[in-house]
């Protein structure tokens, strides 16, 4: 069976998977989309569902044999954006080619997608991900996501202390203070774009992966508002409670997540608050310095035998203890 890594060549995390599947015998190739339609051929027939892929080294790989894709970022078509005089044929192309490259990525075939199309539309419209992760019964921060500045005033003052951030993600997590409402650019701001506001949990970071049916977690502890600006952070594994177990898993399953790291505010009570789902996270770090071998559990995740794709994790279980 062939396997698939989504990504750049100059991307750390997939060179790395790349690498440690040949390292365990596994045929696994790079894809980068930028170089489709040019250098990459796609093929597929809706009558019989028969397709292929040519990829720029010239090996070409059935659809149905593709045992997984390890996405770790999508390219866009084309190289689109680099184009100069964008015009209305090179927009039929592009479009073209996203709707043919689309149709591969959300085939329902043999395939395990690590993740899915799917998967990263929801983490793109992260209002919407809160908001099915609420519907599970999962505690969420006091959330406003918009531009209407009476309304994020309002949500303001109606908690003891809150950040602010970009609805899309991506970037640096600030805490909200009233000179950020009260200066005068903040309307010529929010004309621009729509921010999210939201509660700020006093307590620590969590951060669970969950890789299959599999669940790991560790604090992240730190002071600063986002985690991810600490070069001090503090990582210390420990045990995930059976209540976020279940609910990690659920939430994966409803963002359509074969794996993700899930950040969480732990507060003093010991209640989890869920921040959001990651369909690419990054580990390696995370890895190194805890010990925990992500890229084990993926990989063998991705390589298992793909009769258990299908099923439940209660029937995956059944089965491997009978093989």
């Amino acid at each position: 069976m062939q396997h698939i890594v989504l990504g750049h060549h100059k991307d750390q995390h997939a060179i790395y998977m790349m690498e440690e599947m040949k390292r365990k015998g596994h045929e696994v190739h790079l894809l980068e989309t930028h170089d489709f339609p040019r250098k990459v051929q796609l093929a597929f027939s809706p009558s019989n569902g028969d397709g292929s892929i040519v990829l720029k080294d010239g090996t070409r790989l059935n659809l149905n044999d593709i045992q997984s894709v390890y996405w770790r970022n999508f390219c866009g078509v084309s190289d689109e954006s680099t184009r100069e005089n964008f015009t209305t044929q090179d927009d039929i192309a592009a479009r073209d080619s996203m709707a043919c490259i689309r149709t591969w990525f959300e085939l329902n075939n043999n395939t395990l997608w690590a993740n899915s199309w799917k998967a990263f539309q929801h983490h793109q419209e992260k209002p919407l991900q809160l908001w099915k992760v609420k519907q599970l019964g999962v505690l969420i921060p006091n959330t406003l996501v918009g531009n209407d500045i009476e309304q994020i005033k309002s949500a303001y003052q109606n908690v003891e202390k809150s950040i602010f951030k970009p609805v899309f993600g991506g970037a640096q997590t600030e805490i909200l203070t009233d000179e950020h409402l009260e200066s005068s650019r903040v309307s010529q701001a929010l004309s621009k774009a729509p921010i999210t506001v939201q509660e700020y949990i006093e307590g620590t970071n969590i951060r669970t992966y969950v890789i299959g049916n599999k669940v790991i977690s560790a604090e992240l502890r730190s002071d600063c508002a986002d985690f991810r600006e600490d070069q001090d952070m503090e990582i210390i594994t420990l045990d995930t409670p059976h209540h976020i177990q279940e609910q990690s898993r659920q939430i994966a399953k409803e963002l359509h997540l074969n794996w993700t790291a899930i950040d969480w505010r732990r507060d003093k009570h010991g209640n989890y608050y869920f921040l959001e789902a990651n369909p690419s996270p990054m580990f390696l770090g995370f890895q190194h310095r805890s010990g925990i071998p992500i890229s084990e559990y993926l990989i063998d995740m991705m390589t298992q035998n793909s009769k258990l794709k299908t099923l439940n994790p209660q029937q995956q279980v059944k089965i491997k203890q009978a093989c």
